[in-house]
């Protein structure tokens, strides 16, 4: 390839660049010499990824690139060894050989500023990447999620019923949700819901375990789970896909994309319907998404939007009942969910070692719940603003820094002001950091950072009948470090990392309480592991140690307790949980894939502040955490013979605590059996871009609640055909 290098730039001009382009090209194959596609092929310079493609049908790639750019090319798929390639000044087309090794890297930024591979970031980081997602065929990324180490998946019955995350015992509003970057917890309960995020428009999925509020602020207490949506690669393609099952299950959905006259775009659409296993347990969803990205030289726009429409009956706990208060099936409550984001991304490389990004989002969601007692709604609103600099020091150290603005609305039918009608009550966050990345040699990585968070709530209006004061405009400051290094030598690889996170009170903490000083929840985690490759890197073999505490826990106080605070909730509970993951990946063969893992999680729930074998209401010191197993683990496997391939799929779980499903732990708490599950899915090839498939779930045909109650759909299945017509590289 022929590179031109242009004159010297300013540094910190934002002006257009004018360089000549340059192409890049070439070929990745397999050990055999067989074509790749769908590899990501990316070109990074020292403020990271500058361009990025996938190879096509015939496992070709092709990429402009500024004519002075110096770096390398990071090629990556899953169970493939990810290589880095110098760009060389040749004229002769690239072929780059793909190792076979039991790995899924990535070019993230979950977890921190800079973009880099996940082997060579300390923090432990699960990505599920476009391949497992296309494979799989399940429609709902949820049920992809569900195998991850450290994480536990719990939902109330079937599709659309509500789903929630625990990572290493961390509770359910401890997850910041991103898709594509914008964040998407609700500011009324701090909660996610995890049901109704579909597949289809998915690059990859990027979980990153223990507290990161150091890069992200709020709600990064425990993970931060990112969804990225797929830009269009340099070849155009559409993909089509229908499937019908249990349950009169039916799916439709069609997506495109590509580069067209330099503008990469992406569009997605899909619909969802399914009855359910019960009366009232229907399901619908219905997401629409767009994305779009232009280069300019050395600058790059991208914008995206994303909406789903959802909609589920909501029968009630209809399973175990050992009190005996089962009411009957619930045949009027619904809910109907209408979500969207939207965000603009701009960066410009002023030169090869300085970067700029300027970030802007919007987050909407509205919800309508009906019941026998009528109908109640909530909106939650949020818009983001976020500007970055990242400068390459020394080839060594890289430097970013930047300031972050957002505001987040709620308006809920039951957060009212003194006259008892719905108000919006909206809160500012502005947050400052800074991170640095050290490389020393070829076997450490280093990454440190620091941010100072700002959380101004205005003036609360009182609420007599809630016994709420008005509570004064108040600011909550709070700073969190994070520490993660990677030590590699051969075959053996380190890692740790240490961090802090914060939930600030959320909506409802706010509406129903007498306190005006509630602080935020706080996180302290450290984790440590090793990663040993065996048999020629065949077989990676991971041991990872985990410790979360949990302090500032807000909790309501009364009876007995109310010698402990003035008001009537206030931040005096706390927690723990520690444990070790385990986890081996073999990839003896290009058509074999084994991998497993096993989580050992020990919880605990700790005296409240200002007294000694003291817990909240109806717990007691010592107790586990409500629905956090402490033994879980997944097997996958993934078979391919010629034109057919077959994933076999376990998964897991230990006993649980959990609370009397209709009235909660005011009526008891219970012992939930453990239980486990397995899947089956065929794909076949019948040539001309079809598969057909087959995705056989719950195989064993087990009956089990992963929340006390409400029962998991028995044996059922779904069948379907997928149609892809994709171009070549010119």
């Amino acid at each position: 390839m022929k590179l031109r290098f242009s004159l010297p730039i300013a540094a910190f001009s934002l002006l257009p660049f004018i360089a000549q382009a340059a192409a890049v090209q070439g070929s990745v194959v397999d050990p055999s010499g067989a074509a790749m596609p769908g590899v990501r092929v990316a070109a990074v310079n020292r403020v990271g990824v500058v361009r990025e493609t996938t190879t096509d049908t015939a496992g070709v790639f092709r990429l402009e690139l500024p004519g002075d750019f110096r770096g390398r090319l990071l090629v990556l798929a899953a169970g493939f060894e990810t290589r880095r390639v110098n760009v060389e000044e040749s004229a002769e087309p690239l072929r780059i050989v793909m190792p076979l090794a039991p790995q899924t890297d990535s070019l993230t930024v979950t977890g921190s500023a800079f973009e880099a591979p996940l082997s060579e970031q300390g923090s432990s980081i699960t990505v599920i990447p476009r391949e497992e997602i296309e494979r799989r065929n399940e429609a709902l990324v949820l049920d992809l999620i569900r195998e991850a180490a450290g994480v536990v998946v719990n939902q109330t019955g079937p599709r659309g019923g509500l789903a929630s995350l625990h990572v290493r015992g961390g509770n359910a509003d401890y997850n910041l949700v991103l898709v594509d970057g914008v964040p998407v917890n609700s500011f009324g309960i701090g909660n996610f819901d995890f049901a109704h995020i579909p597949s289809e428009r998915l690059e990859r999925v990027e979980l990153i375990r223990g507290a990161q509020s150091a890069v992200y602020g709020s709600y990064a207490n425990s993970s931060v789970v990112n969804f990225v949506t797929r830009l269009g690669d340099e070849v155009p393609r559409m993909d089509i896909t229908a499937e019908g099952g249990t349950f009169a299950t039916r799916r439709f959905s069609i997506g495109s994309g590509g580069t067209f006259k330099g503008f990469q775009l992406s569009a997605f659409a899909s619909q969802l319907n399914t009855d359910g296993p019960t009366a009232n347990s229907d399901y619908r969803n219905q997401n629409l998404s767009l994305t779009l990205r232009r280069h300019f030289q050395r600058q790059s726009v991208t914008l995206g939007g994303a909406f789903i429409s959802s909609g589920n009956g909501v029968p009630g706990p209809y399973g175990s009942d050992p009190a005996g208060l089962f009411p009957g099936l619930d045949l009027i409550s619904r809910n109907n969910n209408s979500f969207s984001t939207y965000h603009a991304r701009y960066e410009a490389d002023l030169n090869g070692r300085l970067r700029q990004e300027l970030f802007g989002s919007y987050f909407q969601n509205n919800n309508k719940f009906d019941s026998p007692w009528g109908p109640t709604f909530n909106k939650d609103v949020r818009g983001t603003g976020e500007a970055r600099t990242l400068v390459s020091l020394t080839e060594s150290d890289t430097l970013a820094f930047g300031f972050s603005f957002s505001r987040e609305q709620v308006t809920n039918s039951s957060i009212l002001d003194g006259a008892m009608a719905a108000f919006p009550l909206h809160r500012d966050h502005e947050g400052v950091y800074a991170e640095n990345r050290f490389r020393y040699g070829s076997h450490l990585i280093l990454t440190a950072g620091l941010r100072a968070d700002f959380i101004q709530t205005p003036r609360i209006p009182a609420n007599p009948g809630f016994g709420r004061p008005e509570f004064p405009a108040h600011t909550l400051r709070r700073v969190n470090p994070k520490v993660a290094a990677g030590y590699v030598l051969g075959a053996t690889r380190l890692h740790a990392s240490f961090g802090t996170g914060i939930r600030p009170p959320n909506g409802f903490d706010l509406a129903f309480t007498d306190n005006p000083a509630l602080k935020t929840e706080r996180t302290r985690s450290f984790d440590a592991g090793i990663e040993q490759r065996l048999f020629g890197h065949r077989l990676a073999l991971d041991a990872t140690y985990f410790y979360n505490r949990y302090y500032d826990l807000i909790v309501s106080l009364g009876g007995s307790l109310a010698r402990l605070s003035a008001f009537k909730t206030d931040n005096l509970s706390n927690s723990r949980a520690a444990g070790v993951e385990l986890s081996a990946r073999l990839r003896p063969h290009s058509a074999v894939t084994l991998a497993g893992n096993y989580t050992w999680l020990d919880s605990e729930i700790l005296s409240l502040n200002g007294a000694s074998g003291v817990a909240q209401h109806y717990f007691q010191v010592g107790q586990w955490l409500v629905r956090r197993p402490r033994h879980s683990g997944a097997v996958t496997s993934t078979f391919t013979y010629k034109r057919m391939s077959a994933n076999l799929i376990g998964y897991f779980r230990g006993e649980t605590l959990d609370t009397e499903p209709n009235y909660g732990a005011s009526a008891g708490l219970f012992r939930n059996p453990g239980y486990a599950s397995a899947g089956i899915n065929l794909n076949l090839d019948a040539g001309h871009g079809l598969t057909l498939y087959g995705n056989l779930r719950n195989a064993l045909n087990q009956r089990y609640e992963e929340i006390f109650g409400f029962p998991s759909p028995r044996l059922n299945f779904v069948t379907g055909i997928k149609w892809r017509a994709s171009g070549r590289t010119r």
